[in-house]
């Protein structure tokens, strides 16, 4: 059996502290340096615009978690929001997996699975972003499956563990309320442990089913109270986005490139070949494996009930069903074990080297992180990395944009100076990112580009920007009317990019023409560009001498 398998003459602990310390370097690199992008504007809006009294009450149009928002809300007012107080709840999570879901596993399917499965998750791109991300995804993945765990011990006695039932409805409760679709995923082991607890109903023994209705009934309430409000409250923030899309035949092809994180049509087809031969050992030894699966099963009839917008698309299918990620992983990591076991019987320990480094391999050898590890890059939650894993799909985003926003000459001169030596705030700033081409300005240039906000120098409020005032204490982002804050933050150029013809469906846009006349306000206060051409215009605060705008 996979338990009794283990790794002679070598603790494994100091190896999988040595896998914890190489995905934490992944998650961490340039932590600190990303912008706020796409959805995670979503709580944002809701914070600058509402109360919490009314976000309580609402799912929103565009989806946010209520408890997130909350959160953030108590630090935009205690200390001020930063990128860092909207992250560290999805990365302390994130890091956190990296650590507990492997050693769960070696109690189970012994330590060698432990080890590959544990530099699965470290290098799974994924993953990664998922940390880095101000989205509940990665708590929700952490929260869910401690359910799943906390209900197992509970169930596992007849007395005692009261301990686990609590933690299970606390993980529970909060993943349901931070996501909704949680909520299928973490009632899955109650309805399979039901099933034979209303057997033994019937033959007059109520121990079962009253342990299960003991933690199962305050959860529900619980449960309940959070996630009911909003729903009826504003039952249209959930039903205008439900049953306007399904996945198809791409979705379900894609999806795999992106739980495995890969463009190579080579390396799924090997990582689901080992996941193939791992699947019925999981089933066997791993005591999570039969809710888990009922879990997935009922995120997936949710999904293909209600039908919510973008499913069509791979990345958002796959961070529905987020939880099958880690099952995939566990699978891939116990078949390369199961095969590598057989070939050790024939040919010898060394001979299994490559095979149980086959998986770390194919899937590390086309890795997209090789392209978010780039310096400086503060773009790395951007579509241009994210959208899709597959060469021709992810590439069709990036020509796109490339094709629709002129480049000017001046952001290859940059790399006459040393590298992140300057830092640039660019304007205007757009926060759904395909109209943001910083990744390739910092690419070009390889020097730092944030988002210069407009609010205050020359416009009131501006959609994707955030006021200048106490509640937001972004790193990564600086007010161009706030000359203090430029000096703080210690920006060396202003980028102003000019309106240019862009094409939304069929009708043609200027992009950027509600705020041309901000290049006006920007040459009053800081003088004459240092660079001007078509397409942009560059203002150095080295050399320029700011003067006070008047009425």
């Amino acid at each position: 059996m996979l338990s009794n398998l283990k790794l002679r003459g070598s603790n494994p602990r100091p190896i999988l502290l040595a896998i914890f310390i190489f995905g934490a370097w992944l998650r961490l690199d340039q932590f600190t340096y990303q912008i706020v992008t796409d959805d995670e504007w979503h709580v944002l809006n809701q914070l600058v615009s509402h109360t919490p009294r009314q976000f309580l009450l609402t799912y929103g149009f565009s989806d946010f978690s209520i408890p997130l928002a909350l959160l953030y809300w108590a630090e935009a007012n205690w200390f001020g929001l930063s990128e860092l107080g909207m992250r560290w709840p999805m990365m302390s999570a994130g890091l956190l997996m990296l650590l507990l879901f492997p050693l769960w596993v070696s109690r189970h399917l012994g330590w060698r699975v432990a080890l590959i499965f544990a530099l699965l998750l470290a290098i799974s791109p994924l993953l990664v972003n998922y940390s880095r991300n101000a989205r509940p995804y990665a708590l929700t993945l952490l929260l869910g499956y401690v359910a799943h765990y906390a209900f197992l011990r509970y169930g596992s006695r007849r007395r005692g563990q009261t301990a686990f039932g609590f933690l299970y409805g606390l993980s529970a409760t909060l993943a349901s309320w931070l996501h909704l679709i949680s909520l299928p995923f973490v009632a899955a082991p109650i309805l399979l442990a039901s099933i034979p607890a209303l057997q033994r109903l019937q033959q007059g023994d109520w121990t079962p089913i009253r342990r299960i209705l003991f933690i199962s009934v305050p959860t529900g309430l619980a449960t309940a109270l959070l996630v009911l409000p909003p729903l009826l409250s504003d039952p249209g923030a959930m039903l205008d986005k439900s049953g306007s899309d399904h996945p198809n035949l791409n979705t379900l092809v894609g999806v795999w490139y992106t739980w495995l994180g890969t463009p190579s049509t080579f390396a799924v087809l090997v990582c689901l070949g080992l996941a193939s031969m791992g699947l019925t050992s999981l089933w066997k030894e791993a005591p999570l494996a039969k809710s888990v699966g009922l879990g997935l099963m009922l995120i997936l009839m949710l999904l293909l009930i209600t039908r919510p917008a973008w499913i069509h698309n791979p990345l958002t299918f796959g961070r529905y069903l987020l939880p099958a990620i880690v099952v995939l992983l566990l699978a891939i990591a116990a078949g390369t074990n199961n095969l590598a076991s057989r070939i050790e019987c024939n040919w010898g320990k060394v001979a299994t080297i490559p095979v149980l480094l086959l998986p770390i391999l194919v899937l590390i050898s086309g890795t997209p992180l090789k392209d978010s590890l780039r310096k400086p890059n503060s773009n790395t939650l951007h579509s241009y990395f994210q959208f899709d894993y597959r060469k021709d799909q992810s590439g069709s985003v990036k020509e796109n944009m490339e094709s629709r926003i002129p480049l000017s000459p001046w952001w290859k001169t940059l790399l006459e100076r040393p590298r992140e030596s300057e830092l640039i705030a660019a304007a205007p700033y757009y926060n759904f990112s395909p109209k943001w081409d910083a990744p390739r300005w910092e690419k070009l240039g390889r020097q730092r580009i944030i988002p210069g906000f407009l609010t205050g120098l020359c416009i009131d409020r501006r959609e994707g920007e955030l006021p200048d005032d106490d509640r937001f204490a972004m790193r990564n982002a600086v007010h161009l009317g706030n000359e203090e804050e430029l000096r703080r933050k210690q920006v060396d150029l202003i980028v102003f990019q000019k309106p240019y013809l862009d094409r939304h469906g069929k009708e043609p846009v200027l992009m950027g023409a509600d705020v041309a006349y901000c290049l006006n306000v920007l040459r009053a206060r800081y003088g004459k560009p240092e660079y001007e051409d078509d397409k942009i215009a560059v203002f150095s605060l080295q050399q320029s001498n700011p003067i006070a705008l008047h009425d």
